[in-house]
């Protein structure tokens, strides 16, 4: 275990998982345990400072996905995790390469699959001692970076003479509508997923701009219009930029189109849809309320590589679909202007999927207009 006293680790090179595998054969949707410790590294954390506590994983490699356990550090602390008798404080599972602890977080544990990549902050006493544990299930050898965030302590005046508050760094973020033909502005509705908490919903506007804390941001951001094919976008922006600005382009409805709601995904081998969903399936509701003479196929599709299409592959596929069909049905549109149908793996966009996202990518929903 490394005790760390810097505010600043450059991990390099994670390989295996030392003499002991502390965390095996656990449920993939367990937020309070890796499904399995296959390169991780664990950190001993001593508290300077009374205050707020967050932290940063990053990486420069987007391919990498980095997963943390923190908990507190109590006498027995190895015998404890070895019997499995020590659960986190807080937890993220999340796919991402970036991950942490925020003040803008809600939730303290979060799951596998496309969810926040952070987790709530964690207030703490000077003195206190956590223990980090940093798991890459993906790839051997990989490299990070541990940047740990304290609260100044109160009783040093001369830092606050010195080092006056400053507010943190703020990135703009707007958003414009536009018709894709003549560039001319469009009015509708946009749901932003990624920048806080809770997705951002405005309705009935030409744009749309936001200042949010300067730090990197995977974004979701869909737009509809009345007459105008849905647009579902997934948007990055870099923690180097200060200002950003998105001008969506959207087309006139026309027989035959499909939407790709890529943020449509599901839980392994069921039709039950993972928290990221919500987004996507809320912008696809807006479009069949603003254009009630449309009607769509809902299309599934799974990742089946290498695979016949097997019965399995098409029911759920079959039964995917028909989850996105009864939402909407749920929310209140006829059940005649929706059809489903499932395609198992016979449509994969990455019939070779050479990476997780390729993969993820297969394990999509369409919707087609009739």
């Amino acid at each position: 275990m490394l005790g760390l006293t810097d505010t600043i680790y450059e991990a390099n090179n994670i390989k295996g998982y030392g003499k002991t595998m502390e965390f095996s054969n656990n449920n993939l949707y367990d937020s309070l345990s890796f499904e399995e410790e296959k390169n991780s590294i664990w950190y001993l954390i001593t508290v300077p400072t009374s205050g707020a506590f967050t932290f940063d994983i990053t990486t420069k490699d987007q391919g990498n996905d980095w997963d943390f356990l923190l908990y507190e550090y109590k006498k027995m602390f190895c015998k404890r995790i070895e019997a499995n008798k020590m659960e986190p404080i807080r937890s993220n599972l999340s796919r991402s390469s970036i991950t942490g602890l925020s003040e803008e977080a809600m939730h303290p544990f979060v799951g596998a699959g496309i969810n926040s990549n952070y987790s709530k902050y964690l207030q703490v006493k000077a003195g206190e001692q956590y223990v980090l544990v940093v798991n890459n299930a993906k790839k051997s050898g990989g490299n990070h970076t541990l940047l740990l965030h304290f609260d100044k302590p109160v009783n040093s005046p001369i830092i606050e003479q010195e080092n006056p508050t400053i507010e943190p760094e703020q990135l703009s973020f707007s958003v414009s509508l536009k018709e894709i033909k003549t560039n001319k502005t469009l009015v509708g509705n946009i749901i932003i997923d990624g920048l806080r908490t809770k997705p951002i919903k405005k309705s009935q506007i030409t744009s749309y701009q936001v200042d949010v804390p300067k730090r990197k941001y995977k974004l979701t951001v869909s737009a509809n219009a009345k007459g105008y094919l849905l647009q579902s976008l997934e948007v990055t922006i870099p923690n180097t930029r200060t200002n950003m600005e998105l001008d969506i382009l959207l087309e006139p409805i026309q027989v035959g189109q499909k939407i790709n709601l890529r943020n449509i995904q599901f839980h392994g081998n069921v039709a039950k849809f993972l928290p990221q969903a919500s987004s996507d399936l809320l912008a696809l509701l807006e479009f069949m309320q603003l254009n009630t003479n449309v009607s769509i196929e809902i299309e599934g599709h799974v990742n089946g590589p290498r695979q016949k299409n097997s019965s399995d592959y098409q029911e759920l596929s079959e039964e995917r679909a028909l989850a996105v069909k009864s939402y909407l049905i749920e929310k209140g549109i006829d059940t005649k202007r929706i059809k489903s149908k499932g395609y198992g793996n016979t449509k994969m966009l990455f019939p070779d999927p050479k990476s997780e996202t390729e993969m993820t990518a297969n394990r999509r929903v369409e919707i087609k207009i009739l």
